[in-house]
């Protein structure tokens, strides 16, 4: 099936056309051409007899009015047994089909063996759609996927980006990844980038034409900076253990941290368990670190203390059961701004010292102390990302065991 009659791609995006790896990740400036590349893959897939195919954008209609109206101009209406607007599905002659689906509604991505995807926009595309829904449905098929975005902060699509340019995961044909400014593309005018440039400020330009990852303001834990706090910090049979537990069900969110010999507080390691309960959790950190249990201290969410289980036990009762003898925790919530100044603190204080360092194994935390925000305008936390659990975790052991000094000015100076 010469489906790919009449379609031309520009060089820059052949090279990714071409390019063998298992997974691809493309971060491209606005108008590069991501949406001609992306029915390019799709199309070569659906070639092949039998093929499942799918195209997912963050939203059901941002799908249909990405791609469902260009698919069908493309495909020679000869090669098409049937199309179905509602349901966004083509079946071609050769038994393949072409899927458009919504990531909004992850229920209903789940359960079916996929050997082509395409996630679009993935910056505004939920972590988990990915790594719990989508992922093993290319599993029984050994499925092949694309991941197509525009940089919006330190998201899910820098983390998959990195994965791209390790080059261990390229020599295996695993991962690559490229990242290409709109400039690149032939088809955009030099003068239309130049309009975009005065139109726009220096951070945003760069970020939607220059396609690079940028810091967002409004970020929760400010302070932070994966140049300077990530690296090889690992794990010390030797010294105390501190876990901060955050016990949403969806994740279960657990930090490991150490007090270093240096003063240095170091998070070595992370549990973060999805559609879980304080059972799992206990489970793992017994497995992980079984040998070391009477170096343990817990410091969970104080609504531990009151959340009833289904066993009709509150987690706090749970983790006791299990053996752990010293929990710390507060009575009832300290402010959540507290809790985030305290671990900004750690982080970089006034005078420029790092307390705070974060190994590189846990990437869950990384992307949380990245993305976390607050709501436009205010000091609460913005939880539509879903991001915020295991920095919560975080926040319980160093408000603790830090708390953010109040500080009374004793007289006045004139």
């Amino acid at each position: 099936m010469a489906v790919m009659t009449g379609m031309a791609l520009h060089a820059k995006q052949m090279q990714c056309f071409r390019h063998k790896s298992r997974f691809k990740v493309v971060v491209s400036g606005r108008r590069w051409g991501k949406t001609q590349y992306a029915k390019a893959e799709l199309l070569r897939a659906a070639k092949k007899p039998r093929q499942l195919v799918w195209y997912v954008a963050p939203t059901y209609r941002m799908a249909k009015q990405i791609m469902w109206v260009d698919l069908l101009e493309t495909i020679p209406k000869s090669y098409i047994v049937k199309s179905n607007e509602t349901a966004l599905e083509i079946t071609l002659i050769n038994g393949s089909r072409i899927c458009l689906r919504g990531a909004d509604k992850p229920d209903t991505l789940r359960g079916v063996g996929i050997n082509f995807l395409v996630i679009d926009e993935v910056q505004d595309v939920k972590p988990s759609v990915w790594k719990v829904v989508l992922r093993p449905t290319l599993a029984s098929t050994r499925g092949k996927a694309v991941f197509c975005g525009t940089p919006k902060a330190f998201s899910f699509l820098y983390e998959l980006y990195q994965k791209g340019q390790q080059q261990a995961a390229v020599d295996a044909g695993i991962w690559k990844s490229w990242q290409f400014p709109t400039i690149t593309s032939p088809f955009i005018p030099l003068s239309e980038i130049a309009a975009a440039r005065a139109d726009m400020d220096e951070r945003s330009f760069r970020q939607e034409f220059e396609a690079t990852f940028e810091s967002m303001s409004g970020r929760a834990y400010y302070q932070f900076d994966r140049n300077e706090h990530v690296g090889k910090h690992p794990f010390n049979p030797k010294l105390p253990i501190w876990i901060g537990q955050d016990f949403n069900i969806d994740p279960m969110s657990s930090v490991i941290l150490q007090p270093q010999p240096n003063g240095e507080v170091w998070a070595v390691d992370e549990i973060y368990l999805h559609s879980s309960n304080t059972v799992a959790v206990c489970d793992e950190i017994e497995r992980r670190y079984w040998r070391h249990i009477g170096q343990i201290t817990l410091y969970p969410d104080p609504a531990g203390n009151n959340r009833q289980t289904g066993r009709g036990e509150s987690d706090l009762d749970i983790l006791r059961e299990r053996g752990f003898k010293r929990i710390r925790y507060r009575k009832k919530h300290p402010p959540q701004a507290d809790r985030i100044n305290a671990v900004n603190k750690m982080l970089r204080n006034a005078d420029g010292t790092i307390k705070l360092r974060i190994n590189d194994s846990c990437r869950n935390l990384v992307m949380s102390l990245e993305q976390t925000m607050h709501k436009k305008g205010t000091y609460e936390i913005d939880k539509t990302a879903g991001v915020e659990h295991i920095t919560d975790a975080l926040g319980y052991p160093i408000e603790i065991i830090f708390p953010r000094r109040k500080f009374t000015p004793a007289g006045l100076s004139l």
